[in-house]
């Protein structure tokens, strides 16, 4: 029988995943109704929601459980953004970090509510409604950043000449490549023609559309675009193939590689240990993994040895990886011929 002590430490376990659950809609909620917007200035609850036209009592509730969150701190009755949801509203990432919420809240969450049915065999749904597709290419920018970083420190990706962005969502990352590489072109081949129709916006936004063309269509069936290419991405959807096609589509980028080319995969992997765990890394990846599982169009994410070996059996006679995140959860993993 466990002790008043042990049984006290799992009650707050318990407690702790009640409150991490509620946190996410909550947010949500701060940034649909201008909540979180107006509480750049300090104010109390009352005002708050007169100033809305909400209701009081559940604005109070509302702030009190983000206030126990370290999402919002209170100075008697008045209450405003804390550090966390300051970020939320204003860092680079900010689109990306809303469309997560968004993602948690209206996929996530039935999707996990309907684990019991989907683990006795009921049919998984299918991924990739246009809401759902937008989302996660909005969702995916938040490591483009570091990703951008982290990308030239991979052997051969300095100086690209050709580049070819395989499933290249909104087309951010072709449309930075270009940006900083001025005599680069570019090809960005997308399977859904809204989120394609928002990388040639992006394209144009960043006035690159002289040296770049976006297709639509599926890498693995269609026919492949002309020439050779120096540097061949697949950012965050290797996941959208089966264990069984990742080979042919990395064995199809391959085969478009000129003789110093480069193909370059970015995606969450799964990862356990220490420093993931302590850095909070372990959580999202797993969790990211059980979501992908859940929809009978996706598959769960690679093991790294398992994608090392995806790329050299695709032909690639070398392979590394470089990490984007502390601890490894997001990489870079790369397969070539040689120098």
């Amino acid at each position: 029988m466990a002790s008043i002590f042990e049984s006290a430490r799992h009650a707050r376990a318990l407690a702790a995943a009640v409150d991490a659950f509620a946190v996410a809609p909550l947010l949500r909620a701060g940034l649909r109704l201008g909540l979180a917007d107006a509480l750049r200035t300090p104010q109390e609850p009352q005002a708050l929601a007169e100033r809305l036209g909400l209701e009081s009592d559940l604005v109070l509730a509302w702030a009190r459980m983000l206030h126990a969150q370290g999402w919002l701190s209170r100075r008697g009755e008045t209450y405003e953004l804390a550090g966390p949801f300051q970020w939320l509203l204003d860092a680079p990432e900010a689109a990306s970090a809303a469309a997560l919420l968004e993602q948690v809240v209206d996929t996530l969450g039935p999707q996990l509510a309907a684990l019991p049915e989907l683990m006795k065999g009921a049919e998984r749904p299918l991924f990739g409604d246009r809401e759902q597709a937008l989302r996660m290419a909005a969702i995916m920018r938040l490591f483009e950043p570091r990703a951008l970083r982290a990308l030239t420190k991979i052997p051969g990706v300095r100086h690209p000449r050709r580049i070819l962005d395989i499933g290249c969502g909104q087309g951010h990352y072709l449309a930075d490549l270009l940006t900083r590489f001025r005599d680069a072109l570019g090809v960005g081949i997308e399977l859904d023609p809204h989120v394609a129709e928002a990388a040639r916006r992006r394209l144009a936004e960043a006035d690159v559309t002289r040296r770049a063309e976006i297709r639509v269509g599926d890498f693995l069936h269609a026919e492949p675009p002309p020439g050779r290419f120096d540097l061949i991405l697949l950012n965050h959807n290797l996941h959208y193939f089966s264990p069984a096609q990742r080979v042919a589509v990395l064995r199809r980028a391959h085969d478009l590689l000129d003789e110093r080319g480069i193909v370059v995969v970015q995606t969450l992997v799964r990862i356990e240990g220490l420093l993931p765990s302590l850095l909070g890394l372990q959580g999202p990846a797993a969790l990211f993994d059980l979501a992908l599982r859940t929809h009978r169009n996706l598959y769960g994410l690679p093991a790294v040895d398992e994608l090392h070996a995806a790329l050299r059996e695709a032909g690639c006679a070398q392979t590394g990886e470089v990490p984007i995140l502390a601890g490894g959860a997001v990489r870079f993993v790369w397969g070539s011929d040689g120098a």
